[in-house]
């Protein structure tokens, strides 16, 4: 079978351009390794929770935010129902005995930073200046830009969070304050992370944070609904064994490991960018460039514990928490961070709390996971990690004692079985001042590169990176002047 466009992965990057490509009338076909679509999107159930394990919230769903406005132009808005979290503080961050609130809006965020850092008033208002700037010269995440400024990418300098704040005469803790935060929404450390990153995915997040009514399964509903309206097949259970490219190094297909060809005339690989090099043919890509895949350096894994709460604290029915680790403790603690509560059932007093942390190292070794000697060694990690968490949970939240059931656990290993993601980091590839940029366009014609490995991390990043590796093959002064229609 012959297909316009062969999407490898299904993820939201993956589902945004194979959607996107569909409603511009192009024959599309989604491989995808596990046996259902969007398998970190999804929510699944222990008991009576709802477990999130790939989406707690996100930025980008207020009127003429990013998600909206591209979900609009997927003709997906009237499925996704964005839930407002808590308008005075949708984050709770501690960090020793100082505890901020992160409210909704940029002027707002401004005020509560300045209040807790006053010798850092300068420099918190030029932090604020410097990421609205950012927001507003960045295509899809402002659509007030003309296509002609898409080729203005001076804001886009590789300075990091760090040194940008040093700049500022930033006090000490402020910088690890917004260095922690940011690391548990992006994966990289204030110390690497290019500040341009920074301020488009906590932009989004100051501007409006809301979940959905019914957590990552609403965006997976509402994408397989419109891909079926569009004719776009999906071959789930199908792992891809090779891509087939040609003498002129062309695309020419996706072979599956069933043995099927998948002939195509371009190619978007969605996966961790390492899981190429097993994939591509010899001779089509330089080996500079394949060992450029294999020393990407990573974000790091976390764990995540499932709770089902009797009686979850006011506060963290409609925010989350983040408990930092303070710059002069003596223990090196990772950061902890509280996912806001939702409920098991209409009614129900009993609430499913997310809580995850830092796992940046596993002591079962990737050639013992999945023998037989594993069995028991993993099941010990697993329960001592799990008590671990919810011990630092109740030092938070002590009142909590004797109304937590944990409902299951997720370590390192169990994202990487499920994305392929080397080590199941939370953000596939670092984005550092340290490391060089993947591009999404590559020396193989027709074959191209997307993900939050790519253009930015989370929820938002993958949306909009689908749409505009989508947008490189249809033309994007195109995709541009039409998703542009759809701002309310």
């Amino acid at each position: 079978m012959k297909y316009d466009t062969v999407v490898i992965g299904s993820g939201i990057t993956g589902l945004t351009a194979a959607l996107v490509l569909a409603q511009r009338g192009q024959r599309v076909a989604i491989v995808e390794k596990n046996r259902f679509a969007a398998p970190l999107l999804r929510r699944f159930r222990r008991g009576g929770v709802w477990c999130d394990p790939g989406f707690h919230y996100s930025g980008g769903f207020e009127p003429g935010g990013a998600l909206s406005v591209i979900f609009r132009y997927l003709r997906m808005g009237d499925s996704i129902r964005p839930v407002p979290m808590n308008a005075d503080g949708f984050d709770i961050l501690r960090m020793g005995d100082m505890e901020v609130s992160i409210p909704v809006g940029l002027d707002r965020v401004e005020d509560a930073l300045r209040a807790a850092f006053p010798q850092s008033e300068k420099a918190v208002r030029g932090y604020i200046e410097k990421v609205n700037a950012i927001m507003s010269l960045t295509p899809f995440l402002s659509f007030d830009l003309d296509y002609r400024d898409f080729s203005n990418n001076q804001h886009m300098i590789d300075e990091s969070l760090d040194s940008f704040l040093d700049g500022l005469g930033a006090e000490k803790n402020l910088k690890e304050l917004l260095g922690q935060y940011g690391q548990f929404l992006y994966g990289v450390p204030g110390n690497e992370v290019p500040f341009y990153i920074h301020a488009l995915i906590m932009g989004s997040f100051y501007r409006s944070s809301q979940t959905l009514a019914n957590g990552g399964d609403e965006l997976v509903d509402a994408f397989l609904h419109r891909l079926d309206q569009e004719g776009v097949v999906m071959f789930c259970g199908s792992p891809v064994a090779g891509i087939e490219v040609d003498n002129n190094r062309t695309i020419t297909g996706v072979k599956l490991g069933n043995g099927e060809m998948l002939e195509c005339g371009s190619c978007i690989s969605t996966i961790h960018p390492g899981l190429l090099v097993d994939l591509l043919p010899g001779g089509a890509v330089r080996p500079a460039f394949l060992s450029r895949l294999r020393g990407l350096e990573n974000t790091e894994a976390a764990f995540a514990t499932y709770l089902e709460v009797d009686d979850v604290p006011a506060r963290l029915n409609d925010a989350n928490f983040y408990r930092m680790r303070h710059p002069e403790a003596l223990t090196h603690n990772s950061i902890l961070a509280i996912m806001m509560a939702g409920s098991m059932s209409h009614g129900s007093r009993k609430k499913g709390l997310c809580v995850l942390k830092e796992s940046p190292n596993s002591p079962i070794s990737k050639e013992l996971y999945g023998t037989s000697r594993r069995a028991s060694e993993y099941v010990e990690y697993k329960e001592m990690e799990t008590a671990n968490t919810v011990e630092r949970l109740l030092e938070c939240y002590p009142e909590m004692r004797g109304k937590i059931r944990v409902a299951d656990s997720a370590t390192p290993h169990t994202y990487e079985r499920y994305t392929g993601t080397p080590g199941g980091s939370m953000y596939g590839v670092k984005h550092s001042v340290n490391q060089i940029k993947l591009n999404s366009m590559t020396s193989i014609r027709g074959f191209y590169l997307a993900g939050q490995s790519i253009l930015m991390p989370g929820i938002m990043g993958g949306a909009v990176s689908g749409v505009v590796t989508a947008a490189n093959i249809i033309g994007l002064e195109t995709v541009w002047n039409e998703v542009k229609q759809w701002r309310q």
